[in-house]
């Protein structure tokens, strides 16, 4: 029981930690390259995401 609780921290702490090394890296890359770092990150940045995302809200 001790031992599962202490693997279920650890998984836990992991799981933190990677959060913090991506999001270390996000601000990493935004000083670095500004707005166009969005253009790493979301695949597509330029398209009509907006106008599907309205649509899809009025459905």
């Amino acid at each position: 029981m001790a031992q599962e609780k202490q693997s279920d921290s650890q998984q836990r702490l992991d799981k933190f930690l990677q959060a913090v090394e991506a999001a270390q890296k996000l601000q990493d890359d935004i000083m670095k390259y500004g707005l166009e770092a969005a253009h790493l990150y979301c695949d597509d940045v330029d398209g009509d995401w907006l106008e599907t995302w309205r649509r899809e809200e009025n459905n």
